[in-house]
């Protein structure tokens, strides 16, 4: 087995915070503040909610293809590259969004913004796995894909305001101003996380490990994919309409969506960690059966269940505010647990592999999702259906979760070159 790394923990700390901030720019700005400012895009550039279905359609299908890509540039190119150049260019993309005057430009944009998140989130188990110790990767991961709240905590901070000043086009300069100064800080911290000490290099002579098909579809990892699938069915449309549903149908005013959307990035901030700590809890001799990250799964699904049940309700403001609360809780720190118990359960190699297929799944499930949930508007003049799929979906993702197998650390031959910060 090769030598791991001497990571400190101030420097796993580093590491996870640097990503999470990766993740807030890329999938915070990249990917949710398009649902937060698509009314007033909307009138402006006068397309429909059945063209919005579609747009977020190809931007769930660019990051399969992504998702699917990325592991791949990462094992060439290095993971720490490939996430450095998707963030860049995600900043590229939010800077076009505001002179944006068509709607096949945007849309365009807005596929690659997608294609960009993807190639940061993919490549970060290769990151993850072998430089954070395995008694604390659910929390980390939990606390990177945290960073998509952190990234709608901002977006529900500052698009009242930029709004009712300067209008939709000046949120996505402000977000690309701060993803372009991210990049910058990204590349001085990253240097000193990419010592000689902290890279991980395969032994000279030994080749990447090859897997079957059937090692990449047995019964743990389908049970993964098919969660992902649903867990992306119910969870982005949810978000992708939220702001659209609680305007158009149930006529209640920006600063309220607003306040809806900072509430879901402020819990969200805390439930990546909350659930990372269950996940990464070991069964104990009074308790042989228990599996932490079982039990995290299940209470991200329970959760995501009630807040698709509230909003079905056509609820009022309060009762909105609750099933913000209850979506901050579950939907983002999902596909970090399913990452991280990737991770747990197999060596960083394959571990990479599988959550890009993961991914794609879950980009598969939100496509098939915002589709149809822009056919719902235009059809039965309603999002409410949306949320009753979404119900639906979370109750068979808590099902699927309940057969998980347990945990149990696969041996690790080689921890690969994936993690190269070279």
């Amino acid at each position: 087995m090769d030598a791991l790394p001497r990571v400190t923990a101030s420097r796993q700390l580093a590491l996870t915070l640097l990503l999470a901030a990766v993740i807030a720019a890329t999938y915070g700005f990249g990917v949710y503040l398009f649902p937060v400012v698509l009314p007033a895009m909307k009138h402006d550039l006068g397309f429909g909610y059945a063209q919005a279905g579609y747009i977020t359609a190809a931007r769930q299908i660019a990051n399969v293809l992504v998702a699917l890509l990325s592991g791949l540039a990462a094992s060439r190119f290095g993971a720490a590259r490939v996430m450095l150049g998707a963030t860049a260019l995600s900043a590229v993309g939010l800077a076009c969004l505001a002179f944006a005057d068509h709607t096949w430009v945007m849309g365009v944009v807005l596929v690659a913004l997608n294609a960009f998140a993807a190639a940061t989130w993919v490549p970060m188990m290769a990151l993850v796995a072998p430089l954070i110790d395995e008694r604390h990767q659910a929390k980390a991961i939990g606390v990177i894909g945290s960073g998509t709240n952190y990234g709608v905590l901002l977006n529900g901070l500052m698009v009242p305001g930029l709004m009712a000043a300067w209008g939709w086009r000046s949120v996505w300069l402000v977000s690309a101003l701060f993803t372009a100064l991210l990049s910058v800080v990204i590349l001085l911290m990253f240097a000193r996380l990419g010592r000689p000490e902290t890279r991980v290099k395969a032994q000279p002579g030994v080749k990447g490990p090859r897997f079957a098909a059937r090692t990449l579809f047995s019964r743990r990892w389908q049970l993964v994919y098919a969660i992902a699938l649903l867990s992306g069915f119910a969870g982005v449309p949810f978000i992708t309409y939220f702001s659209a549903y609680a305007h158009d149908d149930l006529h209640l005013g920006l600063d309220v969506t607003a306040h809806a959307w900072a509430l879901v990035g402020f819990v969200g901030a805390v439930s990546g960690l909350t659930l990372g700590m269950i996940g990464d809890a070991r069964s104990s001799a009074s308790q042989p059966q228990r599996d932490g990250m079982r039990t995290a799964l299940v209470s991200a699904g329970i959760l995501l269940l009630c807040a698709s049940l509230i909003a079905a309700s056509r609820p009022g403001v309060y009762a909105l505010m609750i099933a913000a609360v209850a979506f901050g809780f579950s939907f983002f720190p999902l596909f970090g647990l399913l990452h991280a118990y990737v991770g747990k359960t197999s060596e960083p190699a394959l571990a990479a592999i599988v959550c890009g297929i993961c991914e794609a799944s879950f980009g598969a499930g939100g496509a098939l999702g915002n589709v149809l949930g822009g056919l719902c508007k235009s059809v039965a003049g309603s999002f409410q259906p949306v949320y009753f799929f979404a119900a639906g979906a979370s109750v068979v993702a808590i099902a699927l979760s309940c057969f998980m197998p347990g945990v149990r650390r696969a041996e690790s031959t080689n921890r690969c070159t994936l993690a190269d910060a070279r």
